[in-house]
């Protein structure tokens, strides 16, 4: 059985992206056009465009692993 992503989960990495970066990261659904996607500066700026859960919640991940391997200097 496959873990499912919820709306949480995907607001949650949002929160933990935005406190990591200092920019206010956004997750919004809209099925009707596409499923998920993640804006800046109040929905403004879209830095990933309309995908499935998982693909949004794998790019919130990499937010976070980008700025980790960042600050490690892994």
């Amino acid at each position: 059985m496959a873990n499912r992503t919820t709306t949480t989960q995907l607001e949650n990495l949002a929160l933990i992206a935005s406190n990591e970066t200092g920019l206010d990261i956004q997750v919004n659904n809209a099925p009707q056009y596409g499923g998920w996607n993640v804006t800046i500066n109040k929905g403004s700026t879209i830095i990933m465009h309309r995908s499935n859960a998982m693909a949004c919640k794998g790019f919130l991940n990499g937010i976070s692993f980008g700025i980790y391997t960042q600050l490690t200097k892994a």
